[in-house]
């Protein structure tokens, strides 16, 4: 049951007329996948490396040497540092390690030159491995003593 009358039938045909005319077939409006521009072929064993070191620009690739000796000569002088101190846990000896060696290692994916989408997953990884340390070496460190502590005595006013 029409209400507007023979004007609101010829709109809705109008329009009809029209968005059947806009459609296109569906075969043609599929775009085809296109592959990378320049694939790059999978490199045999070692390739990598290769191309790591020769396909940088020599800033990165000096700068990304550098970080990584400065940062085994922060290792090597926290370990010198302490070898002679008396009562030391491997807690805190590993706690400042592993922190040295996550620094590092972000400071040399970030100089490496990769990207923000290829470094954010091992940011993530290099986040929980830091919070996962601390947060379980700080209570170790705060667990409860083994002497139970003596209840207090009322002192006798007699």
């Amino acid at each position: 049951m029409n209400l507007l009358g023979p004007a609101s039938s010829r709109l809705n045909l109008l329009l009809l007329l029209i968005a059947g005319g806009a459609s296109v077939d569906p075969a043609l409006a599929q775009l085809q996948p296109t592959g990378p521009a320049n694939p790059l072929p999978n490199p045999g064993s070692g390739g990598n490396l290769v191309d790591f070191v020769f396909k940088k620009s020599p800033y990165e690739f000096w700068l990304t040497c550098l970080i990584i000796a400065f940062g085994l000569a922060v290792l090597g002088l926290y370990i010198y540092a302490i070898r002679n101190i008396q009562n030391r846990r491997p807690e805190d000896v590993s706690r400042a390690l592993i922190v040295i060696t996550v620094i590092t290692g972000s400071l040399v994916l970030i100089t490496a030159g990769y990207s923000n989408e290829q470094i954010a997953p091992a940011f993530g990884l290099f986040g929980t491995v830091i919070g996962y340390m601390l947060g379980r070496m700080s209570q170790a460190s705060s667990a409860p003593t083994d002497a139970a502590p003596t209840p207090l005595q009322k002192e006798d006013t007699k």
